[in-house]
């Protein structure tokens, strides 16, 4: 028989008391203490009533205990076929024997040799008041042991994957206050999630909107608050150089003036540049999209400014302060539903490609939902619907490609039969995500409204089978990703709070509102972007310039005559969804 540390018997084993911890003189020495017992794993036998239903060492632990060892001795007992049983500690012995472990440490429970119904209240006892930490103080853990130790170290020594130590540590380093409104939060924390918190920590506001979120998954909430913050920030800092050049910046929209894509300078359009020096020259910068400046002149017939297309100069005087009022289709909750889900689509797109680039990292599809990958990609090759039509051929070269892996010939031909599928997967992915995402007219996918390259049915089937695989492993799909997988218009995050403060009813437009709200025509943009400062007046920043991104032309799909004329100019975020109304407005000023 192996040896045995310290062996046990019936009577429980020969245990060393350390020196000075009993009567007389040697009360006042210093102890001296041995290692703990160790027992030979071949000595040990599983409990053959263990009850828990689950009895196998997961992966991580086991990744901990080759490490780390075993930390919390095995209870153990006589067993009446030979050997010892394991009381409480299978899990532990199962990690052992995994692992290739020689001995563990153990202690002998005397009591339940010849008492089997105690070794089950055993069982029940150490585990039934045993409390396991919380995300909370496995992140404290985790952060202070980052003080003395690398990832990689407390990687070894945990189980722990090198994300959830980076998350924990990260979540460990919260701020108090921060730390005190999670834990507040009924919410059941990952340290993933804990860690998401972080930059936050200091903004209360934010916060509390991560406190009351209901609707939403976690991550998408917070992705909106990142992009909401780096909006303000971009749009600052567009203020802050049209200020430095000298321009006058408004806060609100101009009622009344004239954007300058629609007025004349001698025989050239006009631009920014060469109306510098004009004592109505103005800007506004909007709130939403990509903080593009636009700039106007407060009263064009007094300044001598033509109005593009004809010989007339703009209005002067109070008419062009005060526009006049239309009935338009538009209502207040409807623009804030078109500001809000194009806000909503882009935090979601980010969110999503950011899982499914975690995902296609696989080498072979999850079991749960290998024949799911299987029949979607099968079916999407045979019917080839038009989004893959128009942008599987080249979508080995995009970076939406490359970051879902990249798989080249080379990787098919090392890859094992169930990976294939995840390689095959891949392209899909990355044509339909380019297809549905980013500027121009994908931006509109989650609309009924409007034309868009991928068509609203279409992204609905990808999202669909997105949700379906996420179930198992980690993704939730947003509000606006839902109503666009289900077929029904996108209210809102939240759709009680969209309504907050709106109306319904029918409200009045004006002209100047809805011609703020038409992107530049091309003359517009050209003029914007290529004109020559006039001599004396100040340059107006190169961020101005390059703030309008280059348009990716898709193919339109086939409309009716009125159709095609609404769209030939795309809409800003606060548009009027109503496109006859837009269409009607165009022709009319052209």
């Amino acid at each position: 028989m192996a040896e045995v540390t310290a062996a046990p018997d019936a009577a429980g084993p020969d245990r060393q008391v350390p020196a000075g911890t009993g009567s007389g003189e040697g009360n006042d020495r210093e102890p001296e203490y041995t290692e703990r017992p160790m027992i030979p794993v071949e000595l040990l036998t599983a409990h053959p009533g263990n009850v828990r239903e689950d009895k196998q060492a997961d992966e991580a632990f086991c990744r901990s205990v080759a490490t780390a060892g075993i930390i919390v001795p095995l209870e153990i007992t006589v067993d009446p076929d030979g050997g010892y049983r394991v009381v409480d500690g299978n899990i532990r012995l199962d990690a052992a024997r995994k692992v290739g472990l020689d001995a563990v440490p153990y202690f002998f429970s005397a009591d339940t040799a010849d008492d089997e119904a105690l070794q089950y209240l055993h069982m029940l006892i150490s585990s039934r008041f045993r409390r396991d930490l919380s995300v909370q103080e496995e992140a404290a853990a985790l952060f202070a042991a980052s003080k003395v130790m690398t990832k990689t170290e407390i990687r070894k020594a945990t189980g722990l994957s090198a994300a959830e130590v980076k998350a924990g540590i990260r979540a460990g380093s919260l701020s108090a206050r921060a730390k005190e409104l999670a834990a507040g939060m009924d919410y059941e924390w990952t340290l993933e999630e804990l860690a998401l918190l972080k930059p936050f920590e200091d903004d209360p506001e934010a916060m509390e909107v991560i406190a009351r979120n209901r609707y939403s998954p976690l991550k998408y909430t917070v992705q909106r608050l990142l992009d909401e913050r780096e909006a303000k920030a971009h749009r600052a800092k567009v203020v802050a150089e049209l200020e430095e050049a000298g321009v006058t910046v408004v806060v609100d929209r101009p009622a009344g003036a004239v954007e300058l894509h629609q007025l004349m300078d001698g025989e050239e359009a006009m631009t920014a540049e060469g109306h510098a020096g004009c004592p109505g020259a103005i800007a506004w910068v909007p709130p939403w999209g990509d903080a593009v400046p636009r700039f106007y002149c407060t009263d064009p017939a007094r300044h001598g400014h033509m109005v593009a297309g004809t010989d007339t100069a703009g209005p002067s005087g109070p008419a062009a302060a005060v526009p006049d009022a239309l009935p338009g289709p538009a209502s207040g909750t409807e623009r804030k539903i078109v500001i809000e889900g194009n806000k909503a689509w882009e935090a979601a797109g980010k969110v999503r490609q950011a899982w499914l680039e975690e995902f296609l990292a696989r080498k072979t599809a999850p079991k749960n939902v290998a024949g799911t990958i299987a029949r979607f990609v099968t079916e999407q090759l045979v019917t080839m619907p038009e989004p893959l039509r128009r942008a599987l051929g080249g979508v080995r070269h995009s970076g939406m490609f490359a970051a879902f892996g990249g798989p080249t010939a080379d990787t098919v031909a090392k890859s094992t039969l169930p990976g294939l599928w995840m390689i095959a997967l891949a392209p899909i992915a990355a044509a339909y995500e380019r297809e549905i995402t980013g500027d121009g007219e994908r931006r509109h996918t989650w609309r009924e409204d409007k034309y868009s390259p991928c068509s609203r049915e279409d992204a609905g089937a990808w999202l669909r089978f997105v949700a379906e695989i996420g179930a198992k492993h980690g993704y939730e799909p947003s509000p606006i990703e839902r109503a666009v997988a289900d077929g029904v218009p996108y209210r809102g995050d939240d759709p009680a709070d969209v309504l907050i403060g709106g109306n319904d009813t029918e409200q009045p437009v004006d002209r100047a509102a809805q011609e703020c709200d038409e992107h530049l025509t091309e003359a517009g943009k050209q003029g914007l972007q290529h004109a020559v400062p006039a001599a004396g007046a100040p340059a107006v920043p190169s961020s101005a310039h390059e703030a309008v991104p280059p348009r990716q032309e898709a193919e339109p799909e086939p409309q009716a005559a009125d159709e095609t004329a609404g769209e030939i100019a795309e809409v800003e975020d606060g548009e009027s969804p109503d496109k006859g109304a837009q269409a009607k407005g165009r022709i009319e000023a052209a």
